[in-house]
């Protein structure tokens, strides 16, 4: 885990902006175009209207990114719950992205989450390496309970090493999500974690243990992290 650790929330989402940026660059530099998968909660948000703002949106060529996302919930594509919904409105109507470089999990009109999660496999089979697509960049929030995306602990999406895209049951929150699965995650170029407040103190401190099983440890345990929180998140002593 490369963890970075901010004072303030502004810093920390203009160390994150940053981060992001140089990875989005380095790719468009190497091949021409950055793939992203973008992630939905509160401090996400704050990072999508930092990066819309009009002193950080010329700092690379968004014509060259193409914006896909981690999870989604089971909502049309303007819900307010929606990830898309919130990534549109603060980030790509703002940076006026083409439509043709977004990517939503969910189709409009909603179809069938099971239809849903064939036509995100079959997207991303159209670009994907041998083994898995590989991201240029991941970003992730993480959950009080340890969740990243809707990887979910005790949930069968976390077993799944054949398909990149499926339906997760969470029966925690009696709900179902469509998320991207372990073996994507685990081969993107960069991989991201945004936390920031007390409130997520406990539960970083759990995964960084080596016998924690929780979705956001286990990745941290397969792969190179980096992680952006605030002094709340890593609390006095980190």
């Amino acid at each position: 885990m490369n963890i970075h650790i901010s004072e303030r929330h502004d810093q920390l989402i203009a160390a994150c902006a940053d981060h992001l940026l140089s990875v989005l660059a380095e790719s468009i530099d190497a091949r021409g175009v950055a793939r992203i998968a973008l992630s939905g909660g509160s401090t996400p948000k704050s990072l999508y209207d930092f990066l819309a703002s009009p002193a950080q949106a010329k700092r690379i060529d968004w014509s060259r990114v193409e914006c896909y996302f981690g999870d989604e919930r089971a909502v049309p594509q303007d819900h307010p719950d929606s990830n898309f919904a919130m990534a549109n409105r603060d980030l790509f109507t703002p940076l006026d992205l083409p439509r043709a470089h977004l990517f939503p999990m969910i189709s409009a009109p909603m179809q069938g989450l099971e239809e849903e999660a064939d036509r995100y496999q079959t997207l991303l089979s159209g670009w994907a390496e041998p083994a898995a697509p590989v991201f240029d960049f991941i970003l992730n929030g993480m959950g009080t309970d340890g969740h990243f995306a809707s990887l979910f602990p005790n949930t069968p999406a976390l077993d799944e090493r054949t398909r990149w895209a499926v339906v997760n049951p969470v029966p925690q929150l009696a709900t179902r999500r469509l998320t991207l699965t372990f073996p994507v995650f685990e081969q993107a170029r960069s991989v991201c974690f945004l936390a920031a407040g007390v409130g997520k103190q406990p539960i970083f401190q759990a995964i960084q243990q080596p016998d924690c099983n929780l979705p956001s440890a286990l990745l941290t345990q397969r792969r190179a992290t980096d992680w952006f929180i605030d002094r709340d998140c890593a609390g006095r002593s980190t």
